[in-house]
């Protein structure tokens, strides 16, 4: 019973704020919108948890495919070694391939929640990871 009453009392547990690259990506996402005359996107706390622990996941596991989402939630990914990938650099990317650019630049879109890890994967020493969804 005292379980119940300190979890009522202090609540669910915090979110982990957005990392300094994670919302770099964000606002490079939100730079190619508004160049194209598209809303900005804001960002959508419970999104941004499985963006972070699937990019996070995935250079764990050495693996590289999407996740199993919710019908009417876009994701993309991106990944590059930690001496030239940058938020930027995902971006560009992304909007080279017809399928991605048509994620990141879709009108229905008002949120998005982004993902960035780093470490070892698949034999390269430093890799980071982008991951980014929509709703």
């Amino acid at each position: 019973m005292l379980l119940c009453l300190l979890t009522l009392v202090l609540g669910p547990p915090a979110q982990a704020a957005p990392s300094a690259l994670e919302k770099k990506l964000v606002a490079r996402i939100n730079d190619a919108r508004e160049a194209r005359d598209l809303r900005r996107l804001r960002i959508a706390p419970k999104l941004a948890e499985g963006a972070h622990g699937w990019a996070r996941h995935l250079i764990r596991r050495d693996k590289f495919h999407h996740s199993n989402l919710r019908a009417g939630t876009g994701e993309v990914l991106a990944w590059g070694t930690c001496s030239w990938f940058r938020p930027g650099r995902a971006v560009r990317l992304w909007l080279r391939s017809s399928g991605h650019r048509a994620l990141v630049l879709r009108r229905g879109f008002r949120v998005v929640g982004t993902g960035w890890a780093r470490g070892p994967w698949r034999g390269y020493d430093c890799v980071e990871m982008a991951v980014a969804r929509f709703r």
